[in-house]
């Protein structure tokens, strides 16, 4: 997922839920990914202002795209300074697109103002860059 322009409405659908997102900016928004050998780890915030939502509030999603390799089991998670919440279990085979919404959690947890996504599966966690601004 990329960012889009000022103007620009965007919508990411992740694990079947759907984060919509309306800005005049992109300062409280945004998207961080990594490269795993068998597919793409990816992380989205924003902050409820881009959506006309309260601002106190921000959105989130952990989403993984499987390449290659056999079927596995993941968790995904989602941590602030003061938030680390974790999906329930899923399965994922290659091709597949699977993820979890977090919904809308206090920015005053963040205590920085950044979020960062992550996936545990065969006893490794793997971790996004932190999204930032989300204040």
């Amino acid at each position: 997922m990329r960012l889009l322009s000022k103007r620009a409405a965007r919508a990411a659908t992740v694990g079947g839920v759907i984060l919509a997102a309306m800005g005049s900016t992109v300062a409280y928004a945004g998207t961080s990914s990594t490269e795993l050998s068998n597919g793409r780890l990816s992380f989205e915030a924003f902050n409820g202002r881009e959506a006309n939502l309260p601002a106190s509030k921000f959105y989130s999603a952990t989403q993984y795209k499987k390449t290659s390799g056999g079927t596995v089991t993941v968790v995904f998670g989602m941590t602030t300074e003061s938030i680390l919440v974790k999906s329930p279990a899923k399965t994922v085979k290659k091709g597949q697109k699977v993820g979890h919404s977090w919904g809308g959690r206090s920015v005053a947890d963040t205590g920085d103002c950044s979020a960062t996504g992550f996936m545990k599966s065969n006893g490794s966690t793997y971790y996004t860059p932190p999204v930032n601004r989300l204040c």
